[in-house]
Formats: structure tokens, C-alpha cells, sequence
């Protein structure tokens, strides 16, 4: 691989600190924005410079954490977050279907101050008007400020024309932004795709963080990037801090070795939807059913089946989603064994189907 070890302008990377939330939790400091956070805003403020902030929510699904130790509950089989399901009041896996009651304390701590995690950009864009300064623009800029022909333009060319201000974003803002008066970046919820169910999540919290992090001290002005995190141990971050990718990677890839995902094997994603939720459910059922019967009759070895289980997005459009992994060894034909099946069982006509091989994106 090939390393871009420095910025094309030769201006050194800007200092990156990781903001303990736990500890800010139990210092009796509960609000969404840390101590040193509302500093530096401040500080922004008085200098007359411009900050963005990132509201990290793609590919969002509810997890439980503890705002005391940051335990966050997973799947004993899948090394995955388990997602709340406040309907059957649940815990969740995605992956292999399993099922876990709520939990009530921590079992780590014993603490009473579980919640499932996240908030949306109108409610910080709210939070950080009554706390900052009038003279501080705060401009929003996620799916619902960008509709309509240039969006995002209109959004953008109002935080460069405004003389100091906050820009408040999704993913949408963590690349590609290239305004020299930035000189903070502050990420206001590191955890969010940390903990999504994916075994890829450590490695794409990563890769956006590290991006987000150069939006900081483009210019002349040295910048600062904040990262609010429960989890302030973990590699990844610790990766980010350091501008260095190996501080994670080589541990990623021995838990990734362990649990028996790619690199060292390959994956197939089967996905169903339809209009009837049964009917899909028992369509993919059929599939994985002769699949099996396939792997015995046929003596393969190395192959795992995870599921049927719902997506993590389980119903979109009106549509109900269900999906099959299929763990196989590097040198395993998988398309021949999915085609066979699938035109064996004859997929009804009502049902979507989509094979992924190798997918990126669990959602």
C-alpha cells in the first residue's frame, strides 16, 4: 500500500485529543458538549475563526451504553453490538438473529445510567445556540438543509461568507471542505459507528475520523480536533490521535483472523424483501434450507451460515428486509452454490432478492 504520510501544502497535521465522556459522566458533567469542548468553542468565538463539528449517524442503529464505564453489550457469537429493539424490548443481533433480554444495570459497573445512544443535528444545532454566543453563526448542513438544487452549495458559501461560525454536519462534512479559517474540528460522538453492528465498524471510524480531523488548520492558523468518546481506550481512536493506522490495524486483523472474517475468509450476503414480512422470511429460510442440504450431500467444508435474521434496517419503503451471510474459505466457489440453490427454489415473483459478494456495507 502506499502511504500519504503528509498534507499536499507541507502543513503539519493538527493535535488531536480524545475527550473521555465516562469520566466527564462521572465528574457529574452530563451534557451532550464536554468542559474542554465549550473552551475551545469559546476560544473559536473570541478569535473570530470557524469550527465544525461532526454529528457522526450514518448507517445509525440504537445501541445500549453505560454513561459510567461505556460498556456497550455485544453478541457472544459475533463480535457485533447488539441493537435495541424497543418494541420487544430486546437486544438484538443482526448478524446470527440471536436474542438478548434489556438490560437494566450495567454488568460491568452495576450502574443504572444505560440509555440507547444517539440524538439528531436539530437537537445539537438547538443545544449549541443556547449555550454559545450570539455573534457565532451556527449553520446545519445534513440531509434536510441540503434538499433542492445547490444544497449544499447554498450551505457551504454561507459558512465561508459568515465571519465566524459553527458548521454542524453529518458525514457529509468530514472530507473534501477546504476552508482556511477552520481552526477546530470536534467530533461530537465517536461511538456511534464504532458500535455499529459490522466487523468493519472499527476500520471505517477510522478512516472517516482521520479524514474529519484534516478539515482543522488548512490555513495559515494551526488547528485542533476534539473526539468526544465512551470509549477512549479503543485502538482505532487511539490510531486517530496518533496519525498512525498501525496502532489498530495490526490488532484488527488478528480479532478479524479469530472470528473468521475477510481477509482471511470470504463473505456472502444474501438480502430478501417484499411487501409481506413472513413471506420473505420464509423464502430465505427455503434458501438457506438447500444450501445446507447442498453442503452436506456435497461434504464442503468451511462454509457458516449466520441467519436468516432481519437487516439492521428492517423494514425501508414499506418493504420488509431479511438477510443470509455465508462464510466461506478464500478458494470457495460461492456463486455456483447461491445460483444452484436460488433456481432450485424458485424465488417468487413478489420477492426482491440481491446477492453481495465481499460487501462492504452491512446495512
Amino acid at each position: 500500500s502506499i502511504v500519504l504520510s503528509e498534507r499536499v501544502n507541507k502543513r503539519s497535521l493538527p493535535p488531536v485529543e480524545l475527550i473521555d465522556m465516562a469520566q466527564e459522566f462521572g465528574e457529574g458533567h452530563r451534557k451532550m458538549f464536554s468542559r474542554t469542548l465549550l473552551h475551545e468553542l469559546n476560544c473559536v468565538i473570541e478569535r473570530e475563526e470557524k469550527a465544525v463539528m461532526l454529528l457522526n449517524r450514518r448507517g445509525f442503529a440504537h445501541f445500549l451504553l453505560c454513561r459510567e464505564c461505556g460498556y456497550v453489550p455485544r453478541c457472544e457469537h459475533c463480535s457485533t453490538s447488539l441493537t435495541v429493539h424497543e418494541r420487544t424490548h430486546t437486544l438484538e443481533c443482526h448478524t446470527c438473529g440471536r436474542s438478548y433480554p434489556m438490560l437494566v444495570r450495567c454488568p460491568e459497573c452495576d450502574s443504572p445510567y444505560l440509555r440507547a445512544f444517539g440524538s439528531g443535528t436539530q437537537r445539537v444545532e438547538d443545544e449549541l445556540k443556547a449555550l454559545l454566543s450570539d455573534q457565532v453563526e451556527i449553520i446545519r448542513m445534513d440531509a434536510d438543509t441540503t434538499k433542492g438544487k445547490l444544497g449544499h452549495e447554498k450551505v457551504l458559501e454561507s459558512f465561508d461568507n459568515a465571519k465566524c461560525a459553527v458548521l454542524l454536519g453529518t458525514q457529509m462534512i468530514a472530507k473534501g471542505l477546504d476552508f482556511p479559517e477552520v481552526t477546530l474540528a470536534a467530533v461530537i460522538n465517536a461511538d456511534t459507528t464504532l458500535n455499529v453492528p459490522d466487523f468493519r465498524a472499527a476500520e471505517k471510524t477510522y478512516s472517516l475520523l482521520e479524514q474529519f480531523a484534516g478539515r482543522a488548520g488548512r490555513g495559515e492558523k494551526p488547528g485542533k480536533v476534539l473526539i468526544q468518546t465512551y470509549w477512549a481506550e479503543h485502538p482505532a481512536l487511539k490510531a486517530v490521535a496518533s496519525h498512525n493506522r498501525d496502532l489498530f490495524l495490526k490488532q484488527a486483523l488478528s480479532e478479524r483472523k479469530e472470528a473468521g472474517y475477510p481477509p482471511f475468509v470470504q463473505l456472502a450476503n444474501i438480502i430478501m424483501w417484499g411487501s409481506h414480512e413472513k413471506l420473505v422470511m420464509e423464502e430465505l429460510t427455503k434458501l438457506y434450507e438447500v444450501m445446507r442440504a447442498h453442503q452436506r450431500a456435497q461434504k464442503l467444508e468451511g462454509l457458516e451460515f449466520l441467519g436468516p435474521v432481519a437487516c439492521i434496517i428492517a423494514k425501508a419503503q414499506d418493504k420488509y428486509r431479511y438477510h443470509l451471510l455465508i462464510k466461506a474459505p478464500l478458494d470457495f466457489k460461492l456463486a455456483p452454490l447461491i445460483m444452484g440453490a436460488i433456481k432450485e427454489i424458485r424465488v417468487q415473483k413478489s420477492i426482491s432478492l440481491a446477492i453481495d459478494i465481499n460487501p462492504y456495507d452491512f446495512m
